[in-house]
């Protein structure tokens, strides 16, 4: 028999026609529905998605006002009211389920511009939404009289929580800009190189520069939306391995670029350094709009760290696809390019990795134009599951959105329309929903008691809705994704034994991840896998519709 390739959802099926406002950014939220946004026109809107209803929400939750004017002094430098235009800001979850969401385009101040003006600068307010306040979901991050403010603005920055429960911060514009020497008159937004800290809570909350001024940025680094992954295992664990890069100006003179090496960031580091450590070889290219993924973290006894980044652009439109392992054998991290290919090369795609250890690569564009073909890649091997999935029914380009929702089907959303009138080409307003071949061959297990919450390397038990063979039980972090960039993006591998059954129902004992830097602190998917002998075909893992539980 062969097996089901999976298919869009049509007919009765047919997610809404109108999301209302465009999906730029979306995130999953501990409650099962994506909160997804543009705001980059006022009012700032924002819109909820309930997968379970198909349904999306019939009111906006608003993003507020800052509240303070920033009189010039020694520690606030002179920043008058901007509107929360939190438009290619970056957000990441915190540990108690709520999202940080930092910078966004300042373009359009009120109620007076900064002088002299430039285009293309960064917003310096922050944000948390609540997803279990219904009424006042938004707010400032901190109190009114003196909210958290970061120290210079941010314009396409990545968040990452990191090991402790605290986001690190970096890239992204700043507000700040500089005369062209070759063109006066003519002003270029700086390039935001601060290390920033976000602590959610007690006496220290707030934003603060990393602990010394020499945890600056390499230039190395992109500036848009550098991605990021916290190292799980070995001895850079609990590190920040930095994968995108750009061109850098050599010492030569007439000044020639350079490739630039991707960075490992020490948030353990103290005064003596060093903050940023370079991987010692690069990529064949730069690439942009490319998409990374850190593989799934498994329990075989040789497992480590292992970040892909799929596609992009550099010169041409890449099919190309880089693999660092950043734990070998040999102690030195080397980029692999070409570690595979796709067969469509795509730019400003998602990579969506999915509960069967299996990545999705879905959307983008090439030199053709829309990319509609997903491509499919099994991540335990690197090998093709298939080249050739069923066709996009909406093309998703620049500024669409991929994210897996709890029942383990994909959402997409947002993606730039050609010629359409509107500002950038942003009208996409219809979602689409992709449901993979795990989900059509083969009935799936049933999570009946599950925890809500567990702590570090704990025994903790479930049990499911019958005897059969499972392949595995994961954890898997609810995305945060904009610009095909997954800033929560995690999969981790429980251990598990059954302790009652055979039977009608079947008890199993997990352990939790050993530590926070496997898993940093926070909500999870739980998800069960039943072996693939268990499938009709023989070839897919079915899986459970998940559970959240908090990881603390």
């Amino acid at each position: 028999m062969a097996p089901p390739l999976g298919e869009w959802e049509e007919g009765v099926n047919l997610p809404p026609i109108d999301s209302k406002v465009v999906a730029i950014h979306a995130c999953l939220t501990n409650l099962g529905q994506v909160l997804y946004f543009h705001c980059r026109s006022y009012p700032f809107w924002t819109r909820l998605y309930d997968p379970v209803n198909n349904s999306v929400s019939d009111y906006n939750l608003v993003v507020p006002k800052w509240p303070i004017y920033y009189e010039e002094d020694e520690n606030n430098p002179s920043y008058p009211i901007q509107p929360s235009k939190i438009f290619c800001s970056g957000h990441t979850f915190l540990p108690d389920g709520k999202i940080l969401f930092a910078g966004g385009e300042l373009n359009n101040p009120y109620p007076e511009s900064f002088s002299p003006t430039a285009p293309d600068r960064g917003l310096r307010y922050s944000f948390i939404f609540d997803p279990a306040n219904e009424t006042d979901a938004w707010t400032i991050t901190g109190p009114e009289n003196n909210p958290f403010i970061m120290k210079k603005g941010r314009w396409y920055p990545t968040l990452t929580l990191l090991n402790d429960g605290t986001v690190l911060t970096v890239g992204g514009l700043t507000d700040e800009v500089i005369e062209n020497p070759y063109d006066p008159g003519n002003y270029t937004v700086v390039q935001n190189r601060l290390v920033e800290i976000y602590i959610p809570s007690g006496m220290s909350a707030g934003w603060k520069l990393f602990n010394d001024p020499a945890a600056i940025l390499p230039i190395d680094i992109s500036y848009s939306y550098p991605d990021a992954h916290v190292i799980p295992v070995g001895s850079l664990a609990g590190k920040v391995f930095y994968a995108t890069t750009q061109s850098v100006p050599g010492i030569s003179d007439p000044v020639v670029y350079t490739d630039g090496y991707s960075q490992i960031f020490d948030p353990f580091a103290t005064g003596s350094g060093p903050y940023f450590t370079a991987i010692s070889n690069r990529r064949t290219t730069p690439s942009e709009a490319s998409s990374g993924v850190l593989l799934p973290f498994r329990l075989s006894s040789n497992e480590n760290a292992r970040v892909l980044l799929t596609g992009g652009w550099w010169e041409n439109f890449l099919n190309r696809i880089d693999l660092i392992n950043l734990d070998p054998s040999t102690g030195t991290p080397l980029w692999e390019s070409n570690a595979s290919n796709m067969t469509y090369a795509r730019a400003d795609h998602n990579a969506i990795l999915l509960p069967d250890r299996s990545l999705l690569f879905v959307g983008g564009v090439n030199s053709n134009g829309s990319v509609l073909i997903p491509e499919l890649l099994d991540t335990d091997n690197l090998d093709w599951i298939s080249n050739s999935l069923p066709q996009m029914p909406v093309a998703r380009r620049y500024h669409s959105i991929g994210i897996l929702l709890p029942d383990a089907r994909i959402l997409m959303g947002g993606g730039r329309v050609e010629d359409s009138g509107d500002v950038e080409d942003d009208t996409e307003r219809r979602l689409s929903i992709y449901k993979p071949g795990y989900l059509m061959d083969g009935d799936r297990p049933v999570l009946i008691n599950t925890p809500s919450e567990i702590t570090y390397n704990e025994l903790f038990s479930i049990t499911v809705d019958g005897n059969y063979a499972l392949d595995s039980i994961a954890l898997m972090k609810p995305g945060s994704v904009t610009h095909g960039n997954n800033m929560d993006q995690r999969y981790i591998e429980l251990s598990f034994e059954q302790i009652i059954g055979p039977g009608p129902t079947a008890e199993y004992s997990l352990t939790a991840p050993l530590n926070s830097f496997i898993a940093p602190p926070g909500y999870y998917m739980l998800f069960v896998l039943k072996d693939k002998s268990e499938s009709n075909s023989g070839y897919w893992k079915i899986l459970s519709v998940a559970k959240f539980i908090k990881l603390s």
